[in-house]
């Protein structure tokens, strides 16, 4: 049999010009693919092994050799689900450096240590029973190239290598995750990742959250694709670090926090950081005293358009001894917007439209805030549904600004030190009055009692801006601001 296997080989090679020829040795689901030209000397030990381009094969597991000319790039694995199944195919100029095994449609790759080559890996296919894991101590890229992967055991996709990862989008795909599961998100990235591309990604977060991402997570101005969250247990995307978009279609729908960026404690650059500068984003989170979009540091808008929606009730927190409501928007230190488009909406009792622990300052733009839940109650606590809070002051510069806070014991701006307009357009309605600081540069009006219809125009000292469907108030206190007053 083994003699047989060298003459099949050697009469092969012969039959068609080397630079045109790729040898395939082909072992079960797993195809390494060796380019004729690169493959040089192929010794037998003592005729029980093959060894090509380094890779050695036990020639008993070798299932066939065949030889095409259709090349394969170096430095790539494709892997081809296909129901209960997967193919993967093995760029020869790395084989020796891979370790690849597959179970059904459950692909595991680990990167030998000794790897010095970027691999890109393309999934594509379909499987309702797979999964793809990588390990390894180097970069990569991952190709997402009209895939549908449900893993009903764990996650469809899990990334362990903790370096960069280039994710490309192309086409449809579809990533599922098992319920009541034990992993951390349908999509983990041990990693930093920054994604391009065109094509779409529809994914849910079954047992925890729909993407977790260890590091940071940024979408290049190159990405014009569409990520969608169709619903998550917890958070829609959960990453560390920070969250930059820059471009593209972000859509997502939780029962947890929509996006919810931490810190790593390990000193690293925009740590805790929520960095938007182009792109849609869309976020609806329904669960109690969640946030639409937080994160544990500075917020910064630049650009592009955000809308987010919390709808959940209020809490109790039993650690922090205090009643909470969910969150359209939450910084975790300061909040800056210079421009772009923001509408944060909180319905549900407590719910505030946008929070800042330290200074909440708005330069440019468009910003509209709505809130209409009643307070949350519990015993002597309280949190009423505000349109903006902020633990420090809140600044208004410049760009054109609408908060319309409930009718229920609510004020549009909560500042705990200052409230300083010294720029912009600006209406504030509220059932309590928000009071400009007298160090405010632009003058303002305050007025009482005014009758506010959702869905129709309202002026006011000159200011005019068209009210929310959603909101009405019969008696509201409104401030308004702008440069012509």
């Amino acid at each position: 049999m083994k003699k047989t296997l060298l003459s099949a080989i050697l009469m092969a090679v012969a039959v068609v010009p080397s630079m045109a020829q790729t040898m395939r040795v082909n072992m079960g689901n797993i195809t390494y693919a060796h380019s004729a030209a690169q493959a040089g000397h192929m010794p037998f030990a003592s005729a029980t092994t093959l060894t090509i381009q380094g890779k050695s094969y036990n020639i008993a597991d070798i299932t066939s050799i065949t030889i095409d000319n259709t090349p394969v790039a170096d430095n790539t694995v494709s892997v081809a689900f296909n129901g209960s199944s997967a193919q993967v195919v093995v760029a020869g100029n790395v084989a020796q450096h891979l370790d690849v095994k597959v179970d059904g449609a459950h692909v595991a790759v680990l990167q030998s240590a000794a790897l010095t080559n970027e691999i890109t890996y393309t999934l594509s296919g379909s499987s309702t029973a797979g999964s793809f894991f990588m390990d390894g101590e180097l970069k990569a890229a991952l190709v997402l190239d009209n895939l549908t992967l449900t893993n009903p055991d764990s996650s469809a996709v899990k990334i362990e290598s903790g370096k960069r990862l280039d994710i490309e989008l192309k086409g449809t795909n579809t990533l599922a995750d098992a319920v009541n599961g034990t992993h951390k998100g349908c999509l983990y990235l041990n990693g930093h990742s920054e994604w391009t591309g065109s094509g779409t990604l529809t994914l849910a977060g079954n047992t925890n959250h729909a993407i977790f991402a260890d590091e940071y997570l940024r979408l290049a101005n190159t990405f014009t694709g569409t990520i969608t969250v169709t619903g998550a247990v917890s958070d829609g995307l959960h990453v560390n670090q920070y969250y930059k978009q820059q471009g593209g279609t972000v859509n997502i729908t939780s029962q947890g926090d929509g996006i919810d960026v931490g810190i790593t404690d390990k000193n690293k650059t925009d740590d805790g950081r929520f960095l938007f500068e182009g792109g849609t984003l869309t976020v609806t989170s329904s669960g109690i005293a969640a946030e639409a979009i937080k994160c544990d540091s500075v917020m910064l808008i630049s650009g592009g358009s955000i809308t987010a929606t919390a709808t959940g009730g209020g809490m109790y927190d039993t650690v922090e001894k205090s009643t909470k409501g969910a969150t359209a928007i939450k910084a975790g230190t300061e909040f800056t917007m210079t421009a772009g488009v923001v509408n944060a909406t909180a319905t549900g009792s407590g719910g505030r439209g946008m929070s800042a622990d330290t200074d909440f300052t708005v330069k440019g733009g468009s910003l509209t805030v709505v809130t209409t839940g009643s307070p949350f109650e519990y015993g002597s606590n309280d949190t009423k549904a505000n349109g903006i809070k902020a633990d420090g002051n809140i600044i208004i510069e410049g760009g054109s600004i609408l908060v319309a806070a409930s009718a229920d014991k609510a004020t549009a701006f909560k500042p705990t030190k200052r409230l300083l307009i010294n720029g912009g357009t600006l209406m504030g309605i509220g059932a309590k009055e928000s009071v400009p600081a007298t160090a405010s540069t632009q003058a303002f009006q305050r007025h009482t009692g005014i009758t506010v219809v959702g869905g129709s125009p309202l002026t006011v000292g000159g200011v005019t801006f068209t009210i929310p469907s959603i909101y009405s108030n019969n008696g509201a206190y409104i401030l308004v601001s702008s440069p012509n007053m």
